[in-house]
């Protein structure tokens, strides 16, 4: 007997309907999988029991399942909080989760047909069916070996999600697309990666200022160049998954873009990383047909399938931490106590960006409406119509600084003429809306966006306060004092000195901004040299933990007490370590001040960092 069969017979044996809107292996249709068409109609004489049917699955089959899934959740809460970790407790609450939600809401098309709510329905099945996938994967992570006892149904669920898709290739095996294709190019791109940082060696404390400078310089290219290596290789690997959507889904009924933002876009992305992307349309699907007009919105529906079914691909690496599918009775984001669930089993690496609420950097987008915002947001749209995400108002609405994540995109699969566009329509948007200056409103609303989020990083992120606050007890969070105390404020300039070209590295800001003779010599080797440290760290962290690890369990400093070496010296050693804390105070002391100039750091300063660098 399946999980699938076992769990129906406990929940109750007296409900005949249960079994009705139940997964299936045949052809034949589930009720629960009901696809009906934009034109269907019933009769009177036939809707009376479909009615009657609705009625029951939503008062009472949809408060049942509800209520079990809620339990199931207290229990696993429960077992958490006694410290009871077992993997094979959660391995079991996990896939029955997955299998209630999964027909929790599959029950709601039919229901459908009569409200006239497709889309909307439409929306919750797919985000059912990722949820349930990844609750699965998840169940396989923690207990490897019974691998075979949960495939069989979360085959089943891949085969209703290309069911569901309408798509031409039904056949397709996700299982063993993931494990032949996806799977090797990951494995590969990870391995050259860690022979790279074999040969990044750590520069001497005791070496003269002029062979200081050679050193620095061959990290910075060799850096440089392995990012754009890691760069390349994870957009061929998100290119084939693409691809290879289109290819089972049938041809695109208009030209597409797939375009990757975030550290994709700014060449800064880890074999570990999470895929932020967004689904650019051609301008045409606007010329040709109205936004409400059928065709407009078949051809969206298709986009919305092509990202669930990629969705569900990458979700078989067994790579998606549980919270970042926000499950609601695990982790609720509109409730903070009601949002506790911590996955300490799934390794993060290699997927879509979470559903957090302020997150949500993928085409399917927000979908939970919230009291302060109650709207969502979808990335998949005309070029014209994302591009009015930048705008100021725009994006505050949006509340996640998308408009900011946009002007920086990368190119991964479908027309590259589309994303060439998006770009070029992204830097005249920009353009416009931050000058030229209008003598009545001397500051524009771009502008002004800009500079107050940056006192906001600056205060956030301010490298003097996080060195101040390290208690060599406590762990301490790497992304946050080593890569975005330093990446932050780069690009930051980069925006405030219209440097908008995409895809975008702080190495090509950098560089524009020296060209425009805003840095000197000496300041670009500086800031480039502590964007490779950045990097290096972060890039050697990952791949020791094989995983996206920011956490740090380790004291920052060294002293006789302790007899290991730090996570971030044994990285790069304590000179560049100490370099980088020095250039990093050195760059927002610039930014306080509003010039360019680095400055030598005063006395009392130095002794703070090298004391934090086990050096005095």
């Amino acid at each position: 007997m399946s999980h699938l069969q076992l769990i129906q017979q406990s929940l109750d044996p007296d409900t005949v309907i249960f079994s009705q809107i139940t997964l299936n292996d045949g052809d034949e249709e589930s009720p629960g999988l009901v696809q009906p068409t934009s034109n269907a109609r019933m009769t009177d004489e036939q809707s009376t029991p479909v009615k009657t049917l609705c009625r029951y699955l939503d008062i009472h089959m949809k408060d049942f399942l509800w209520n079990k899934e809620l339990s199931l959740a207290k229990d696993l809460r429960k077992c958490c909080d006694e410290k009871e970790r077992s993997e094979e407790f959660q391995r079991r609450f996990t896939f029955a989760m997955a299998v209630l939600i999964l027909i929790e809401n599959l029950s709601s098309p039919i229901t459908a047909l009569i409200h006239n709510a497709l889309p909307a329905i439409l929306t919750t099945i797919r985000f059912a069916l990722i949820r349930s996938a990844a609750l699965m994967n998840a169940a396989i992570v923690r207990k490897p070996s019974n691998v075979d006892e949960i495939k069989n149904d979360l085959d089943k669920l891949h085969r209703h999600v290309l069911k569901l898709a309408k798509v031409q290739c039904d056949q397709f095996d996700v299982d063993a697309y993931v494990n032949e294709v996806v799977r090797e190019k990951i494995k590969l791109m990870r391995e050259e990666t860690k022979l790279a940082l074999d040969k990044l060696k750590h520069i001497p404390d005791d070496v003269s200022s002029e062979r200081a400078h050679e050193l620095e310089m061959d990290k910075i290219n060799r850096v440089k160049t392995l990012q754009g290596y890691i760069a390349a290789k994870y957009t061929d690997i998100m290119k084939s998954v693409s691809d290879k959507c289109v290819e089972i889904m049938g041809m695109a009924p208009c030209r597409y873009c797939v375009a990757g933002m975030g550290s994709l876009a700014r060449k800064e992305i880890t074999p570990y990383s999470d895929f932020e992307h967004v689904i650019l349309l051609d301008d045409e699907l606007l010329q040709n047909h109205d936004e409400n007009s059928v065709q407009y919105q078949s051809v969206l529906e298709y986009f919305r399938w092509f990202s669930a079914l990629f969705h569900v691909i990458i979700l078989r690496l067994g790579q998606t931490i549980i919270p970042a599918v926000s499950v609601p009775s695990l982790n609720n984001n509109q409730i903070k106590e009601h949002n506790w669930f911590y996955d300490a089993h799934t390794p993060s690496g290699i997927s879509f960006d979470g559903m957090v609420l302020h997150t949500c950097k993928f085409p399917l987008g927000r979908q939970e409406k919230t009291k302060n915002k109650p709207w969502t947001t979808e990335l998949i749209k005309p070029v014209t119509k994302m591009v009015e995400c930048l705008d100021a108002d725009v994006d505050l609405k949006n509340g996640y600084h998308l408009g900011d994540i946009l002007t920086k995109t990368s190119f991964v699969s479908g027309f590259q003429s589309i994303c060439d566009k998006f770009s070029q329509q992204v830097t005249d948007q920009i353009q416009s809306l931050m000058g030229p200056v209008d003598p009545v409103d001397p500051v524009p609303r771009q502008h002004e966006l800009i500079l107050k989020q940056l006192k906001e990083d600056l205060n956030d992120f301010d490298v003097g306060k996080l060195l101040m606050r390290f208690n060599p007890a406590m762990s301490f969070n790497i992304k946050r004092v080593v890569y975005r105390s330093s990446t932050l404020f780069i690009a930051a300039l980069g925006r405030l000195n219209s440097v908008h070209q995409s895809p975008c590295s702080c190495y090509d800001i950098i560089q524009k901004l020296t060209e425009k003779r805003k840095f000197d010599s000496e300041t670009a080797h500086k800031l480039a040299y502590s964007i490779s440290i950045a990097c290096e760290v972060r890039l050697k962290i990952y791949c020791l933990k094989r995983k996206q690890d920011d956490i740090s369990h380790k004291p920052l400093y060294y002293n006789i007490l302790n007899s290991f070496v730090p996570d971030l010296v044994a990285a790069v050693g304590k000179k560049s370590m100490n370099d980088y804390f020095k250039i990093t105070w050195s760059l927002q002391t610039m930014i306080h001040r509003n010039n360019y100039n680095m400055m030598e750091i005063d006395t009392d300063t130095n002794i703070m960092i090298l004391f934090q660098m086990g050096m005095f």
